[in-house]
């Protein structure tokens, strides 16, 4: 019998005997951490003092809330009647049957309780006696209008071969809708049109969203503390394990420009990069604004019109831009922008022209994943089934590759270039 859906198991093969998974929402106590989705090498206790629950695509299977957050974006602001009396009961109408409410993440174990009595162990793989902190951290960056649940499967699928990857949510008005610190919530901020257009929008929201990417790296390797869940008991197995020399900036769209700004800043902080898909290049050039994003990491200065053009950069404290080893995996959609190319392979050749004075860094490649468009990088394709997804797929930015042979080359692509390090 053919299945509904397209399988993931295949994708998540590993030594670990689950993947756990530790939702840290906004702490009233610490407002600049932002919402972390932990994924880590776990392993259940014997005997379970609870039952142990699988993860949910979304955190707490908030199905309606997502909708109505993409629903803002798409039909109706959310300040309007419209939106309040019409768009956001229907959406919640229809999250009751929307496939991926049944849906549940394979080989994970949800971690339910902030006590000491979970059924779920962080369980290292790399568990070197001798050596403290050996562990891996991948921070991940989620797209433009995303929530940080869209890419679950690749985080999972990295966690199920030893990696700790923590998935932020971002406050600064690019996701769909985020949880805030004070308990409210703050959907996406549209951008003005027309003469009212500002090139510092995106460039200062990036620098937003670059800083919010360091503070939780920060915050993960116990550097910066504070807020209601920094003793977790499930924080405090894996702390001490985690090695500061081992730390992988990774994001998807958006979150790749953001993480290759917060390791233009940092270089020393993060041991090579991997970019799904990038967001290198704006081109607004009906008003004049087309530029390589985020400048800093190309080592270039804010477009004219922007303020602090030229102290942006220098303050970066970083003027060769990005240097660490980088792979960048991309959809043939992003391809097939020249502009947007250019610049990705701009950016990859500026690296290996950087490093190539020394021979033990490995070299940054860039890699086409044939017939893919930009959703093919997230999980949308496991969501619905497979009928739907023959209807919609043009609709929902997927490509003509099959789903599943397109998530595992990017996940390959990745591990070989993991492994080098």
């Amino acid at each position: 019998v053919t299945p509904l859906f397209h399988s993931p198991h295949r994708l998540l093969v590993g030594d670990a005997p689950l993947v756990g998974v530790l939702d840290l929402p906004s702490s009233a106590s610490n407002h600049e951490r932002p919402p972390i989705r932990l994924f880590f090498p776990a392993t259940t206790v014997s005997p379970t003092p609870r039952r142990v629950k699988q993860a949910r695509y979304f955190v707490n299977n908030r199905v309606s809330y997502v909708l109505q957050g993409f629903a803002h974006i798409a039909l109706a602001r959310h300040t309007t009647k419209l939106y309040r009396f019409i768009v956001r009961p229907l959406m919640w109408m229809v999250s009751l049957f929307f496939p991926v409410r049944f849906l549940k993440i394979p080989d994970t174990a949800l971690v339910t309780t902030k006590k000491d009595d979970s059924p779920v162990r962080y369980a290292p793989l790399n568990n070197n006696s001798n050596k403290t902190k050996s562990q891996s951290l991948i921070m991940f960056s989620h797209g433009l209008t995303g929530t940080g649940e869209e890419n679950a499967l690749f985080c999972t699928a990295l966690a199920k071969r030893g990696y700790v990857v923590a998935c932020i949510h971002h406050r600064d008005g690019s996701s769909s809708r985020v949880p805030m610190p004070d308990g409210t919530c703050k959907f996406y901020e549209h951008l003005p049109n027309g003469d009212d257009y500002s090139p510092n929008h995106r460039l200062e929201q990036v620098s937003f969203r670059a800083k919010e990417f360091l503070y939780a790296t920060k915050w993960l390797l116990g550097e910066e503390q504070g807020g209601d869940d920094y003793d977790h008991p499930i924080l405090q197995q894996i702390r001490p394990k985690l090695d500061e020399k081992k730390v992988i900036a990774s994001g998807f769209s958006y979150g790749s420009t953001t993480c290759s700004l917060a390791a233009t800043a940092e270089p020393k902080r993060f041991q090579c990069a991997v970019f799904l898909d990038g967001w290198f290049h704006i081109d607004y050039s009906s008003k004049g604004y087309v530029y390589n994003f985020p400048p800093e990491a190309f080592g270039e200065d804010w477009p004219n019109g922007a303020n602090n053009g030229n102290e942006r950069s220098h303050a970066i404290g970083n003027k060769d831009g990005l240097t660490i080893p980088s792979i960048f995996i991309n959809s043939a959609k992003f391809a097939g922008f020249p502009k947007m190319y250019a610049a990705t392979t701009k950016l990859a050749n500026s690296i290996n022209t950087h490093n190539k004075q020394d021979s033990t860094i490995p070299e940054s490649t860039l890699h086409v994943i044939p017939n893919t468009q930009h959703q093919n990088f997230c999980d949308v394709g496991f969501w619905l089934p497979k009928v739907l997804l023959r209807r919609l797929g043009k609709f929902i930015d997927l490509g003509d590759a099959d789903v599943l042979e397109a998530a595992d080359n990017i996940l390959d692509l990745t591990l070989k270039f993991l492994k080098q390090f």
